[in-house]
């Protein structure tokens, strides 16, 4: 009887694991594995490694509305900004990922936090100036998921001086 019971008790343990940490899926470890690796890029302004992950025909709607209309007008948005020691920094910190069923595609959840640069340096203060939530949509390549598109919304200011030159279209 004992041993009958220590087996239910084992399997019952290993049924409860199994369940309650599901396997990742390699697409969804992929595209967290490029998200971290840009994130990294925007991190030390390394604006070719950001360019990667971003698909030939991306585009993004900014946190304000305002359109990017293509990969080479984000790329350069970065550009200027890292050669800004008062531009703001981003992190998209994905919260879910969706694969499709349908297409070679998949829809990252998450939310995004914009801090100030401190004076004179590549580090940034740890008070966000701005953050929000953001959709973004994967697509399957032959080099693997790239970006596709991007739609940013705010919703929360921590720096008014920041947030003003934000809210400007």
């Amino acid at each position: 009887m004992k041993s009958t019971i220590a087996r239910i008790s084992a399997l019952t343990l290993i049924i409860l694991c199994t369940t309650a940490y599901p396997q990742t899926n390699p697409n969804e470890t992929e595209i967290r594995a490029t998200r971290q690796s840009s994130n990294e890029a925007l991190k030390h302004h390394d604006i070719q490694s950001f360019a990667a992950s971003l698909d030939t025909d991306f585009i993004m709607i900014r946190g304000n509305g305002v359109l990017v209309p293509s990969r080479q007008a984000y790329i350069d948005t970065f550009t200027h900004d890292f050669a800004n020691p008062k531009a703001v920094t981003y992190e998209r910190i994905p919260d879910k990922i969706d694969l499709s069923t349908a297409a070679p595609l998949a829809a990252e959840h998450g939310h995004w936090i914009g801090r100030p640069r401190r004076s004179g340096s590549a580090a940034t203060n740890s008070t966000p100036a701005y953050s929000g939530t953001y959709l973004a949509m994967w697509r399957k390549t032959p080099t693997g998921w790239k970006l596709r598109s991007e739609l940013f919304v705010v919703l929360a200011c921590g720096d008014e001086a920041a947030c003003a030159a934000y809210r400007k279209p």
